[in-house]
């Protein structure tokens, strides 16, 4: 039989939707993709019984390649965008984009439970066409999830199938790191994770360069202008110049910037900032603090996101000890015979860390975790725990550590009144000798340093570092 002609109301119907989607390559064509979303979106919604599969694929491919360069709060998502990605998984279950658009839109809303049962449920169900990029999200959803049976399952079925695969965590675990000439393909356009990497790994104009070059939706997102803040905060505080001027190399983007501080002095502050894309605003509000402390300042990035406890590939230190040398060395050149050490969040354990190798006077640290290893993988970098099985003993609890010394560096210990885990990290080290707790009142998140940088009260912690005598 041949087709049955159309009523007029489905005749109706089927020329609105063809409008609809004409409309729709319209605005694809003319550069304009979120439109384009928004109206194939639009039409699989009214018109879901003249919608057919292929429709529902070319929605589901064009919303993951214009989200694919952006992170997950930055995704843009039309409103029926979870209709339309259900009905492609359950009338054509033997298609993986409707599973794995899924799995990205409980990413995209900041649902990492249900994105790592939905990944989970992709790679149940189509494991001979499962490819390492699938594991690799699904990774990090359990990373973000604090999922760890989850994540090292994942990891290990990953590295039994394709041996040779080097994934995000392999990087990071190894202290290996992309920047904006290491992309997944040679070829690949820039993206707001290559800005965000030159302002962890490089400096604010070497960020700015990548950043204007970036399409406007980029620019304007939410990480976009928060990269953007940065950058113009940075250039214009006069922080490079003055760093430049002390006798840093910021240009360089090596371990750690060396400042000689022109009234000279016997005494260094160690500064294990921490920061990630955050790096340069904060370091530029500690040096505003620090300048006038009368200590030279060397101030170390953690690029291996390790606890500061992998070495520097840039610099070929491969280790903890080599950071050791470097930093004695350092401090020996700018003729500094008394050491202190400042860190925050995981650079208040490596403060406290490196204080008891380097013979520091004292250490003070702000939110800082104690003891990595009671912390349920995978809330603790990955790269710290890989150090730490490559080097049994490197890591340890801080507070054991420093009852067993019978004279550990003074510790000033600095966290929000009220945010429970960084209190209870604190007041493990409390009956130590010499040990400080200072709360930070009425703080209830993470953000302790910069709570006391607003408060003007760094340089006073600063000083009371090194005021008994040197033994």
């Amino acid at each position: 039989m041949g087709r049955q002609p159309l009523t007029d109301a489905a005749a109706l119907a089927e020329e609105a939707r063809s409008a609809l989607l004409a409309r729709a390559r319209q605005a694809s064509a003319g550069g304009d993709p979120l439109a384009a979303l928004h109206l194939q979106g639009e039409a699989l919604h009214r018109w879901p019984l003249l919608s057919g599969r292929e429709e529902a694929l070319s929605f589901a491919r064009a919303l993951l390649d214009f989200n694919r360069p952006r992170r997950p709060e930055d995704a843009l998502v039309p409103p029926h965008t979870a209709e339309a990605l259900a009905r492609l998984q359950a009338d054509w279950p033997e298609e993986p984009l409707g599973w794995i658009g899924l799995a990205k839109l409980a990413e995209w809303r900041g649902a990492w439970a249900e994105a790592v049962v939905l990944w989970q449920a992709l790679l149940d169900r189509f494991q001979a066409l499962a490819q390492p990029g699938w594991y690799e999200q699904a990774m990090m959803a359990a990373w973000l999830a604090h999922d760890g049976p989850a994540f090292k399952a994942l990891r290990a079925t990953l590295r039994a199938r394709w041996p040779q695969h080097d994934t995000w965590w392999d990087r990071r675990a190894f202290g290996r790191r992309s920047n904006a000439h290491e992309r997944h393909a040679p070829d690949a356009p820039s993206s707001l994770r290559d800005v965000e990497d030159l302002l962890r790994f490089g400096t604010p104009d070497q960020a700015r360069q990548v950043l204007e070059g970036l399409p406007e939706i980029d620019r304007e997102s939410t990480t976009g202008r928060a990269c953007a803040q940065i950058i113009r905060s940075v250039e214009h505080s006069g922080l490079i110049a003055d760093l430049a001027a002390g006798g840093a190399d910021p240009a360089r983007p090596g371990t750690s910037l060396v400042w000689r501080n022109p009234a000279g002095s016997d005494r260094a502050l160690i500064v294990f900032s921490g920061g990630a894309r955050g790096y340069w605003l904060l370091l530029d509000e500690l040096h505003r603090a620090l300048r006038g402390c009368g200590v030279h300042l060397i101030y170390l990035r953690d690029f291996g996101a390790s606890f500061y406890l992998a070495g520097d590939p840039d610099l070929c230190i491969a280790d903890y000890r080599g950071m050791l040398d470097l930093l004695r060395a350092q401090a020996a050149g700018l003729g500094a015979a008394r050491l202190a050490c400042l860190g925050n969040s995981s650079g208040g354990y490596a403060a406290l860390r490196y204080a008891l190798d380097l013979g520091a006077e004292a250490a003070l640290a702000f939110s800082l975790m104690t003891n990595p290893e009671t912390r349920h993988e995978p809330q603790v970098s990955p790269a710290m725990r890989a150090v730490a099985e490559r080097n049994p003993g490197l890591v340890f609890d801080l507070a054991q550590a420093y009852a067993a010394v019978a004279r550990p560096p003074r510790t000033i210990l600095c966290f929000g009144e009220g945010h429970e885990a960084d209190r209870r990290e604190a007041e493990r080290m409390r009956d130590l000798p010499g040990a400080r707790l200072v709360p930070a009142e009425g703080l209830a998140d993470h953000s302790t340093i910069r709570w006391f940088l607003r408060q003007g009260r760094l340089p006073e912690l600063v000083a009371a570092l090194f005021e008994a005598p040197p033994a």
